[in-house]
């Protein structure tokens, strides 16, 4: 357990700010310290912290549902005092609360007041001396429990020892290359545990069992139960048995509604006649096989060849290097822009993981996939957001335009911490602008965990922040799934871009319809991955407004970023609009001689940009050509120095300013209303329809059509 900075994690429930201070303030020089201010908020963090934490502190008598026998109660049910220490805190003394409260698994009791050295030496004590005990049952567990337990009573499979020894004897009557040791396992099984609940992994290890036991007692063969999620199974050499462990294994977690990323995984280790090695050492080398489809989506059976070994050695000391970066801060960010294709302007950037190391630049590949095996790849997230809003900062600090910094959220974030929370601590501790940094879920996310993936983007937004649905178009999702999501950004997969140079009529006929579908849910489309000129050109024809790649700008470090949107003529801050579906663009329109401006006027009324701060709405720039000499240019006229929401009768200035929160909580359909407007001598009625476009530090934007409502429409 404990935290990422090595220190241990206390977590203190009381209903009472002073006393949760008090203890803080005695503990925080030793152990990082949580804080809940009631029971259900104790237990929200004890199951999204769970492996983070070391020890619990926590006051018995508190209002509310959940009082502390009532987290205890559940702690227990949910096995987690076997594995997480409670002291109990109280100014109650009576003897019957505190037996009870032993009975239901706590382990100390400090009464109040507190005396310092003595809170002090009971928490780091107990925490010190539960680790060692559970040391000791596990390694009692290892020693022993295979010798006293022929078989698991969960799973119903020979248990450990037991296993490798009947294994042993098969072996020995084994003809030549008709055996497999398949080594088995659940991907994220820890996170399971924490997000379904423990009884509920407990009956996926008994589902598992009870699947390789019926296989084995089918085809032949012997399973066996390792602890943990580890399993094995020596079974006849064919991938028809595994595939239907695995296929049946995948149905289980379908008919019970559970993410697809806790699906099964088999590493394979093929067996001929001539090997010598024990049962014991042929899984070992099919649990190479396992391991090096860890983190990879697209695979769930791996079979074992010699190469594997030498990459399992290069992998871990790539790991140790890796660690070793993290502690001396050689993690950084790198940005790439990201650029409207018709004028090369920048409308925002992507922050990218480059790693210092040894004198050289290092790319993603090259740390990333080792990361992720490696339960690391939520530490380096965290880095990147932190960097990513320090580089926001900044630049408002410098007095430098600021624009949109978008960063990457991984599966493996959303399971392992809160990430909304996290955001919300960010965007606190630098005060900057919740829609300057943006966020990015991958599809294979919003696949292979949905629900929680949806969650998080509905949190993000109630915070300000907004989202894009990340490598779109990598088959893993469905325009079903697109629809079903509150995003803000679709980007599109760089597979469109590969196809578009051999097959580019094949390109035209995918890509259509995936704008077609984008302009119809009111989303923004950035092009990922382009490269050369012909791409570009290609996105020009097929109505393509924003793309990111190489051929503009390829990511560059922060200093270097800087100095290129230091110059205001390369950035465009209008914010990104949605793509037009026809083959020209209204830009082009505008700027033609083919329709007249009353002609525009009669199609969208006027269009504006409006700037947001608090109650004051002023018009940030107005397309005057359309409005010419009519009553309407008075209140459009982006020089005015009466703001806009001044204009607004009284009586419906409240509805007025509703219409804003309103654009910003739905942002695909925006908002309409009708309001009174006082100028030019007189009171007109003006009908409003606007959509929220992003936040620039301290005030909101947003792109507004309004045209007068005449008398006879009245």
């Amino acid at each position: 357990m404990s935290s990422d900075s090595g220190r241990k994690c206390v977590l203190i429930i009381d209903d009472s700010e002073l006393n949760r201070k008090q203890l803080k303030d005695i503990l925080k020089d030793e152990v990082d310290v949580i804080e809940a201010k009631n029971g259900d908020e104790g237990m929200n963090v004890i199951r999204e912290k769970f492996h983070q934490l070391d020890i619990v502190l926590l006051d018995l008598i508190m209002p509310g549902k959940l009082d502390g026998f009532g987290v205890l109660s559940e702690m227990k049910r949910e096995h987690m005092t076997d594995y997480l220490p409670v002291i109990m805190i109280s100014t109650n003394n009576d003897p019957k609360n505190i037996e009870k409260a032993y009975d239901l698994g706590v382990l100390d009791f400090i009464s109040r007041p507190y005396i310092e050295r003595i809170v002090r030496r009971r928490v780091l004590t107990t925490i010190k001396l539960f680790k060692k005990q559970r040391d000791i049952a596990n390694r009692i567990d290892r020693n022993y429990k295979a010798d006293d337990e022929v078989r698991d009573s969960r799973t119903g499979l020979l248990y450990k020892t037991n296993f490798f020894n009947q294994a042993d004897t098969q072996l020995r009557n084994l003809n030549l290359g008709n055996l497999w040791m398949v080594a088995v396992d659940i991907d994220h099984f820890k996170l399971f545990n924490s997000y379904y609940q423990w009884e509920t992994g407990d009956a996926y290890i008994k589902k598992i069992g009870q699947t390789l036991l019926e296989s084995a007692q089918r085809h032949g063969g012997v399973a066996g139960y390792l602890g943990g999620d580890d399993f094995a199974i020596l079974c006849p050499a064919r991938m028809d048995i595994v595939e239907s462990l695995s296929n049946n294994l995948n149905r289980y977690l379908t008919d019970n509604s559970f993410e697809p990323s806790f699906r099964v995984n088999f590493g394979i280790y093929p067996i001929v006649a001539s090997m010598k090695q024990s049962a014991n050492d042929l899984y070992d080398l099919a649990a190479i096989a396992l391991e090096t489809i860890k983190g990879d989506y697209t695979v769930n059976i791996s079979v074992y060849d010699p190469t594997m070994i030498q990459k399992e050695q290069d992998e871990y000391k790539r790991l140790l290097n890796i660690q070793e970066g993290i502690k001396n801060g050689e993690f950084t960010i790198y940005l790439q822009p990201k650029v409207n294709i018709s004028t090369g302007k920048i409308i925002g950037a992507e922050a990218l993981a480059r790693w210092n190391h040894d004198g050289q630049v290092l790319g993603p590949n090259l740390f990333v996939p080792v990361m992720e095996k490696n339960g690391l790849i939520s530490t380096l997230d965290k880095i990147i957001w932190d960097r990513a809003a320090r580089f926001i900062k900044k630049q408002i600090e410098k007095q430098v335009q600021p624009i949109p910094i978008s960063v990457n959220i991984s599966e493996a974030d959303i399971y392992t911490m809160d990430v909304p929370e996290l955001f919300s601590e960010i965007i606190r501790a630098y005060d900057i602008p919740a829609g300057l940094l943006e966020a990015e879920i991958s599809e294979a996310t919003f696949a292979n965990a949905p629900a929680k993936a949806a969650d998080t983007v509905n949190r993000l937004h109630e915070i300000g922040m907004s989202v894009s649905y990340d490598d779109f178009g990598t088959g893993l999702a469905s325009i079903n799934t697109i629809e079903s999501l509150n995003i803000d950004m679709l980007k599109v997969d760089t597979s469109f871009l590969r196809l578009s140079a051999d097959a580019p009529e094949h390109s035209r006929n995918i890509l259509e319809p995936v704008l077609g579908m984008a302009q119809q849910f009111q989303l923004p489309v950035i092009i990922e991955g382009v490269e050369t000129a012909e791409q570009m050109e290609f996105l020009e024809q097929m109505g393509c407004d924003y793309a990111q790649g190489y051929y503009f700008h390829k990511p560059m470090p922060a200093e270097k970023f800087t100095k290129l949107i230091s110059n205001p003529q390369k950035l465009d801050l209008t914010g990104i609009q949605v793509s037009v579906p026809q083959s020209y663009k209204v830009r082009q329109i505008l700027d033609s001689s083919y329709i007249s401006d009353e002609v525009i006027a009669n199609i969208f009324g006027s269009l504006l940009i409006l700037n947001r701060d608090g109650e004051t709405v002023r018009v940030g720039w107005s397309l005057q050509d359309i409005d010419g000499d009519s009553e309407l240019s008075d209140l459009v006229d982006a020089s005015s120095e009466v703001p806009l929401s001044d204009m607004v009768k009284d009586t419906d200035r409240e509805a007025f300013l509703r219409l804003f929160d309103e654009a910003l909580k739905n942002r695909k359909k925006g908002a309409k209303g009708s309001f009174i407007f006082v100028f030019g001598g007189r009171q007109h009625l003006i009908r409003l329809r606007i959509f929220y476009m992003r936040n620039n530090i301290n005030e909101q934007i947003y792109y507004a059509m309004c045209d007068e409502i005449e008398d006879e429409e009245k």
